[in-house]
This record gives C-alpha cells, structure tokens and sequence, in this order.
C-alpha cells in the first residue's frame, strides 16, 4: 500500500467516524521506522498515528487497514471520553471499553495486538557510515524536532556548531501502559538533546565516519 493511498483512506475512516457521531480531530499521519516491537501507535499529546514504513510497503492490505483503524480508534476514544482521576488528571482510555467500541464501530477486528502473516524485520544497528548514507524521503520541516541520531535516520545530518536543548522528563503515572490493559506505570527519569529542523542539512555519505 502506498502512502498516499493510506492517507486516503484515513480521511475516509474519519468521515465514517464522524458519521457515526465522534468528534475527531484527524490525526496527522507519519509512516517512517517505528523500533521495538510495535508496527504502529498513536500519540496522544501530539495527536498523530505512526505505522512502520516496511510494514506499510509489505504487508496485506488487510492487515495494514486494520493497523490504521486500530490507531485511529485510541484517537475516537482518546477524544471523546475525558474521565479525569481523583487529581483532576485525564486518564487515558488505553485498549478499554472505548477503544474496543470505537474500534468495531470503523470496522476493525477489536485485536489488541497485529495477528496477521507480517513479520517485522529485526532492527539493526547502523554505522555512523550507514547513517550518514541515508537520504531523506520528507522535508526536514515534517518534524519540529529530533535528537542528534534521529535526524540521521530521516536523513538529515546536525550542521556543524549548531546548539541543541538539553531536556530532562519524567515518566509518571498514566504515561505508560503496562501489558495488562489498563494499568500504568512509572518509568522513572530520561533525557536527551534535540536539535530544530533549522538546524539540520541534507545528508552527505561520509568516507570515513
């Protein structure tokens, strides 16, 4: 399936879903690498679904439908049920009743997990050669931001001298769901160094990186 043609049917799945009487806010889509186990999932804060650019490209049609209405469902769900916690704090619908309602409603199988014959390759650790190598499919302005090894891997490289911003999260209660549905968990501290799109140019092939 092309890119285009999921996008297509992504504006169709959310006219349906606004038909059925959801709100949706269409999220915006993104098919690149998604690393670990998932072929796709949706963001919550920033409204977008990402699906695996190999699993786009190789699997069934079938499969790859149901994956986008899979993910389009948490946004159904997401958007339209705003319980809150006894702190005031939304909680997030997950693989609950909401996303299983929405989920048959746009006519997906209600699976939790993909079930289908695509098997996704094993991630492998480039080189610093082999990242430099990688050329872009999408401008850089496709995304606000990315660490140094990110932009690598869309393609773009960190122009020399450029400053990135230092970030430090926390993962708290409610961010993460765990593998039974519905619980949460606390991950702890992380952080990292994010460059802007402005900051980043085209990839060139390095002899020796």
């Amino acid at each position: 399936m092309t890119i285009t043609t999921l996008e297509q049917e992504l504006n169709k799945l959310t006219h349906i879903a606004r038909d059925l009487g959801y709100t949706i806010n269409k999220p915006t889509l993104f098919v690149d690498p998604v690393f670990g186990n998932k072929i796709g999932y949706y963001s919550h804060g920033k409204n977008t679904i990402n699906i695996h650019d190999h699993f786009v490209e190789n699997a069934e049609e079938t499969e790859v439908m149901n994956t986008l209405i899979h993910e389009l469902a948490h946004a159904v769900a997401e958007q339209n049920n705003t319980n809150t916690d006894k702190n005031g704090k939304i909680k997030h619908v997950w693989h609950g009743d909401a996303w299983k309602e929405a989920m048959a409603k746009l006519g997906g199988n209600s699976e939790r997990y993909h079930v289908g014959t695509y098997h996704k390759p094993e991630h492998v650790k480039k080189t610093m050669a082999e990242l430099y190598a990688i050329q872009p499919k999408h401008p850089a302005n496709r995304w606000e931001q990315g660490t140094y090894k990110q932009w690598l891997s869309r393609g773009y490289h960190v122009i020399k001298g450029q400053k990135g911003q230092f970030a430090v999260w926390e993962f708290v209660g409610e961010e993460y769901e765990t593998g039974k549905d519905g619980e949460t968990s606390n991950w702890g501290r992380a952080s990292a160094v994010y460059f802007n799109n402005d900051q980043v140019e085209v990839n060139e092939i390095k002899q020796n990186a």
